[in-house]
């Protein structure tokens, strides 16, 4: 995601302690990470919401205009089985 290798962490790690200081640093780590959660779960319930949307349109296209389906199918629709009579399962009467 972000490519780092060891050496940026290197000098990012020694920046933070010359700025922040030792003491401070662990605080400084849960407030970023904590931050960091809150953000990722905030883009997670945006990316659901804009799924379910996509999600509803579609099934929308489907209510509104069955011949969709067959238009994107580009008109190959499958005959039923169940209509041969071959296929039936008829069992004998007793």
């Amino acid at each position: 995601m972000l490519d780092l290798g060891w050496q940026e962490l290197f000098l990012i790690s020694l920046v933070a302690i010359i700025v922040v200081g030792p003491k401070d640093l662990p605080v400084l780590i849960r407030s970023i990470t904590k931050w960091f959660r809150t953000v990722k779960s905030i883009v997670w319930t945006f990316q659901d919401s804009l799924e379910e949307i996509a999600r509803e349109t579609e099934l929308q296209k489907f209510r509104d205009n069955p011949e969709y389906f067959i238009e994107k199918s580009d008109g190959q629709v499958s005959p039923n089985k169940t209509d041969d009579p071959a296929n039936r399962n008829i069992l004998p009467d007793n």
